[in-house]
């Protein structure tokens, strides 16, 4: 009997000491759809405070090859700032993006002019695809699956513009599970019909309050409608930066 009294406390110690394990053990929660989209957007700039990139855009079209162009771009939070490099007929232009609105300017200009980030720039890449992004709060993101790209397990999004300011009505967003960072985008019309792809290359690093965080270096933009019509933004000299108060201010878009 005394043997059977200590078996039966034994085992309740035993359970006891699993279900306070249970309890006490951290959980691993998967992200929700918005959270793994402004993950996601630092890797491009998006929700960074002060940062500065180089980059170079080239493509094709029916023609040929395209002209190519340099800019270097600063971003801090929703407002980035684009100054053209090359061609030096273009150096000195600036394209402003303030939150969900885009300005031209440059300074024999007497003001700025306001211009869609759905513009065409250079082959299928539009005026908002060279800005940061910040999809998490241009867009209603849901999960839609988990499938591999290239070997890697990545979070499938489906990304609805909340407005009809944004570049992109509809994107569905393939993002690595383990790394937080874009894979691919498909880009899709109103009516339901993709009109072009972008694959992305994660090879830049930013230290980030003593974390590295990954950065885009390469984006490839194809026209799934026209199969000659690509174009390529390669992203160099990346780095932190401060900025002054006016960089991103309308006002001084057109000095010199």
């Amino acid at each position: 009997m005394q043997r059977y009294k200590k078996t039966v406390l034994l085992l309740a110690s035993l359970i006891l000491a699993s279900a306070t394990f249970a309890v006490s053990a951290p959980a691993t929660e998967t992200p929700n759809a918005t959270q793994i989209v402004a993950a996601s957007d630092r890797a491009r700039g998006g929700g960074l405070n002060g940062v500065q990139w180089t980059i170079d855009i080239t493509g094709q079209d029916s023609g040929g090859p395209i002209d190519r162009r340099t800019y270097v771009v600063r971003a801090s939070g929703d407002d980035s700032l684009a100054e053209a490099t090359y061609p030096p007929r273009e150096a000195g232009s600036r394209l402003l993006q303030n939150g969900r609105s885009m300005w031209f300017g440059k300074a024999t200009l007497t003001k700025p002019v306001s211009i869609s980030t759905r513009q065409k720039m250079v082959g299928p890449a539009s005026n908002g695809d060279i800005a940061s992004t910040n999809y998490a709060k241009d867009y209603d993101a849901t999960m839609l699956r988990i499938e591999q790209v290239n070997g890697e397990d990545a979070y499938v999004l489906n990304l609805l513009a909340k407005n009809k300011f944004v570049t992109y009505d509809r994107i569905v967003y393939y993002v690595s599970v383990s790394r937080l960072v874009p894979l691919k985008a498909e880009f899709y019309t109103v009516s339901g019909k993709i009109f072009k792809t972008a694959v992305f290359e994660m090879n830049n690093r930013l230290d980030i309050d003593g974390k590295a965080q990954p950065f885009v270096s390469k984006m490839s933009i194809q026209d799934t409608i026209e199969k000659s019509n690509y174009s390529l933004l390669q992203y160099s000299e990346v780095r932190t930066q401060q900025f002054g108060a006016d960089t991103f201010n309308l006002g001084s878009l057109n000095r010199p």
